[in-house]
């Protein structure tokens, strides 16, 4: 007897379906055969989870320090945007936007909007340049020479002296590059602080009883907001660009914005935690202070090995 491959059954094993994917063999209803822009749609739906719920989420997540957190803790998730989701898309979309608006030149003249950086060189013939010994680095006259190690370690040592000051150089001569190293570094070094920060959260309020998973999901809605933020703030720096007439407006709104963000994450972390305010100010600021720190630490890094490396 040939089984039922009606749109009611699974066309893969013939059993009755009771929804999108089937409960016997796991198989989706939804194949590739089928309309591009269908394709498309359930592409954006999986990956950044573009539906309904992203209105319902972005204004919480702007508005309302702590609320789409203690939303997730009480059990009321599927009505917004995943967390995972949510920092995932935003950051992508932040740092695309701030690749095409943020430009850096040599000359002093404008590369575009407003967030714009001068780079001026007094002595552009210098050049950086490496001590060893008292002296210049030369890989020939003056090369790094430490005794207890092997020769080749030596060797390699130098060979990333000299990759380094020719990358450095070309940065000199061609500051986009240094921006797109920066605004390169911050996504990776982001994701490597994330759980980083929800250890710190662990750590300092290791009497709460938290789970770490918990405090991992208080640290992807911060740095969510904190994305959204800045994309607020670069639309607002070009639509002042492109309307002068509301440069005064803007200019409010982004200096409110910037009042709003660390007020913001206080709130959150107090609301999330439900702490006194002495407390809560008190880890706040230690927990900033290191934030920053790693923040900084590991931009650096992540450029300079991309002077090495890159």
């Amino acid at each position: 007897m040939t089984e039922s491959t009606s749109t009611t059954s699974c066309q893969n094993c013939g059993t009755e379906l009771l929804g999108p994917h089937c409960y016997k063999c796991g198989q989706p209803v939804n194949g590739l055969v089928r309309h591009f822009g269908s394709i498309v749609g359930d592409f954006f739906d999986s990956v950044f989870d573009l539906d309904s719920r992203t209105p319902r989420t972005l204004w919480p997540l702007f508005a309302k320090p702590g609320f789409l957190t203690r939303e997730y803790f009480a059990g009321h998730r599927v009505r917004y945007v995943s967390p995972v989701r949510l920092f995932f898309f935003l950051s992508i979309v932040t740092f695309f936007v701030a690749q095409l608006t943020f430009h850096v030149d040599n000359d002093g003249e404008p590369g575009g909007g407003r967030a714009t950086v001068t780079v001026t060189d007094p002595d552009p013939d210098k050049g950086l340049t490496v001590s060893f010994n008292g002296r210049q680095w030369d890989p020939v006259t003056n090369p790094v020479d430490i005794a207890w190690l092997p020769a080749f370690a030596d060797r390699w040592i130098n060979q990333q002296i000299g990759d380094g000051i020719e990358n450095a150089a070309e940065l000199q001569a061609d500051p986009e590059r240094f921006k797109d190293a920066v605004l390169g570094a911050l996504p990776s070094t982001l994701f490597v602080l994330l759980p980083i920060f929800a250890l710190m959260l662990k750590i300092i309020y290791l009497f709460r009883r938290r789970l770490y998973m918990e405090h991992l999901i208080v640290a992807l809605h911060s740095h969510a907001f904190l994305c959204l933020a800045v994309l607020l703030l670069i639309g607002l720096s070009e639509l002042e660009d492109a309307l002068p007439v509301l440069e005064t407006a803007c200019s409010w709104m982004q200096g409110l914005l910037f009042v709003w963000m660390p007020l913001y994450l206080l709130l959150m972390q107090k609301g999330v935690y439900g702490q006194g305010w002495p407390l809560t100010l008190l880890k706040y600021l230690v927990l900033g202070v290191c934030y920053f720190f790693l923040l900084g630490f590991g931009v650096a890094a992540t450029i300079l090995a991309s002077l090495v490396w890159g």
